[in-house]
């Protein structure tokens, strides 16, 4: 068997369920793999690897990294309507590309526009 096989392989070492869980919760609150790895004290290698060979972990992560953006977006959301007014730009072409996105400013400016 390959080093690289047996790496993939969750062994008495990995991370407890505990401290797994923990990784999530510290990722859902950050958005930020490292500092998630970082509170938790365990090696992003070890986290990006789990996530690779089991199927539970993986799902939590993708759980963790969706609320995580909802609520950097309800965050921008809130200062956009505070007065950004480049953040408030950003996130209408991002929420709403067909309206404020590229392709529609030139269906409406033109091809020659470069605003």
């Amino acid at each position: 068997m390959s080093a690289i096989v047996r790496r993939r392989h969750i062994t008495a070492a990995s991370p407890t369920p505990e401290k797994l869980g923990n990784f999530l919760r510290h990722l859902e609150d950050s958005g930020s793999v490292s500092l998630a790895a970082e509170r938790t004290g365990i090696a992003r290698n070890t986290v990006y690897l789990r996530r690779k060979v089991d199927p539970a972990f993986a799902l939590g992560w993708r759980n963790a990294i969706e609320l995580a953006a909802g609520a950097l977006r309800d965050a921008a959301i809130a200062r956009a309507h505070e007065g950004d007014d480049r953040l408030l730009m950003f996130l209408l072409r991002t929420l709403r590309p067909e309206v404020y996105g590229r392709v529609a400013r030139e269906r409406f400016f033109g091809q020659t526009h470069s605003g």
